[in-house]
């Protein structure tokens, strides 16, 4: 699945490398929540741009509290106004992994406390958004996307390790889930000024 996304973002990539305009762009609600991330993104038509974008979690929180995650989302864009222009719509693609548990606390769910889920996820869904003008080179974008996502993971107790399942060695939980695919505040900078 790796191998497939790369080959994707690179053909993206190697497509646009002629486009009119580049900018590169980070989600600020994502920094927040401890999470580095950058996209890139490419005009391909007065309406449409394709992007990508890359996020990697690699922190332990306390103890040993986990929302570790990785994940690339390759999307296309279609701008109502032109390219990075006020209000877009959006479809995409999305896929990575996670290790998430180890929770404990006045207001944690019982069930992560003492429990890890390890594994990968893949998927597709739909977005929409809007692009503030700030300065030739500068804009502020606010998005919001869904989708479904087909998860499968392993689970361990907090004293276990992945691979102590005896039983099932190679035992993976398989789910289609609806789930938000995209949530941003997103700093956006121009390479070439010109819209």
């Amino acid at each position: 699945m790796k191998k497939l996304f790369l080959l994707l973002v690179f053909c993206m990539i190697a497509g646009a490398s002629s486009a009119q305009k580049v900018a590169i762009k980070t989600n600020a609600l994502y920094w927040a929540a401890a999470t580095p991330n950058l996209g890139v993104e490419f005009a391909i038509s007065p309406k449409s741009t394709i992007s990508t974008t890359a996020n990697y979690n690699p922190w332990t929180f306390g103890d040993n509290a986990k929302v570790q995650h990785w994940f690339v989302r390759p999307e296309y864009r279609y701008w109502i106004s032109g390219k990075y222009s006020h209000l877009f719509f959006s479809a995409h693609l999305i896929g990575g992994g996670f290790e998430f548990g180890g929770f404990e606390g006045p207001f944690s769910i019982k069930r992560f406390a003492n429990q890890y889920y390890k594994g990968s996820f893949f998927g597709a869904g739909l977005g929409m958004g809007y692009s503030f003008y700030i300065s030739p080179r500068f804009n502020i974008e606010t998005s919001v996307g869904a989708g479904l996502l087909r998860f499968e993971y392993r689970s361990k107790k907090a004293t276990d390790s992945y691979s102590q399942d005896a039983q099932r060695p190679h035992h993976y939980t398989r789910r289609i889930l609806p789930f938000p695919t995209e949530v941003s505040i997103s700093f956006v900078y121009f390479f070439n000024s010109r819209k």
